[in-house]
């Protein structure tokens, strides 16, 4: 009986050796880069001089950081980024899923229109978008002249420029906010929509007494989410307007970039970053307190 029980558990501790490579892959390829950074975030390390040492200077990168008033800028551009396209991605991204809940013709093909853009990378939208807002040769400002409006500077003046990265990141990503809660729609039982309908209730009172609260979790799932690719974005504003004009759009990943790959202070640089993870940890916490209160 005893070697019975032995030879069953043998597939199961074999599952581990299994596991070891992969853990091992992810360890290596995560691991050691994140305790290396956070190493190098209370070192000096600069180009000029890491050929002579790299010495402990304990917390002068992080009190560097927040006595630098470029460092608080770009969070504060981050901050604003992230509010405002978070709030209207999930405005717009809950209408969207509700809309598509709903039986109409036609309605796979507008879910597959409106999920497109979720196929391009966020390089190559961009670089898209910086064709279409070029002042002298852009599309939108075409379109504009042709019912008489004079062209605008989308990405070169400093008032617009943050406005026109908002513009397309909520035309790139609502779709996948819209398909997040469509899908938490979907798995709404239909029972308490029909209970509440029968006792009188209105449409909209059934969405907001009824299926909001039941879609609470997984709008949660999807803030979060959006919350960290929106706070850690780099590769749009990179490729669109590079943080300018006049570091307008200069985020915390584009400020912590530069400092580490253009000005080679990866001590500095890996202090930003860190710091960009606290305020993350922060907001998250927040939106945790506010949303995920009556989840469970």
């Amino acid at each position: 009986m005893t070697t019975t029980n032995a030879h069953a558990r043998r597939p199961k501790d074999r599952a581990w050796a299994f596991l070891l490579p992969a853990y091992a892959a992810i360890g290596l390829i995560v691991g050691v880069p994140t305790v290396y950074s956070l190493y190098l975030s209370f070192h000096q390390w600069k180009l000029t001089t890491f050929q002579k040492g790299v010495p402990f200077v304990g917390l002068d990168n992080y009190a560097q950081a927040t006595g630098d008033p470029a460092f608080w800028h770009s969070m504060q551009v981050t901050v604003l980024f992230t509010l405002v396209a978070l709030a209207i991605e999930v405005l717009l991204g809950l209408g969207l899923a509700v809309l598509l809940d709903q039986e109409f013709r036609g309605r796979r093909s507008i879910r597959i229109l409106i999920l497109l853009p979720m196929f391009v990378t966020n390089v190559v939208v961009g670089l898209i978008w910086r064709i279409l807002l070029s002042y002298d040769f852009g599309v939108v400002n075409w379109l504009f002249s042709l019912v008489g409006i004079s062209k605008v500077a989308w990405l070169g003046d400093p008032g617009l420029a943050l406005w026109s990265l908002v513009v397309v990141d909520i035309w790139n990503t609502t779709a996948f906010v819209a398909l997040i809660l469509l899908a938490g729609l979907q798995a709404i039982p239909d029972e308490p929509r029909q209970a509440a309908r029968v006792d009188g209730a209105s449409a909209w009172q059934t969405f907001r007494l009824v299926t909001f609260p039941l879609l609470r979790p997984v709008l949660f799932v999807a803030v979060v989410w959006r919350t960290i690719d929106l706070f850690r974005i780099f590769d749009v504003v990179f490729s669109l307007t590079g943080g300018g004009p006049y570091n307008a759009t200069e985020t915390i990943s584009l400020f912590a970039y530069r400092q580490g790959f253009a000005s080679f202070n990866l001590g500095f640089a890996s202090a930003v970053s860190y710091l960009l993870i606290l305020a993350l940890v922060i907001i998250l916490a927040v939106e945790a307190r506010v949303l995920g209160r009556r989840t469970t």
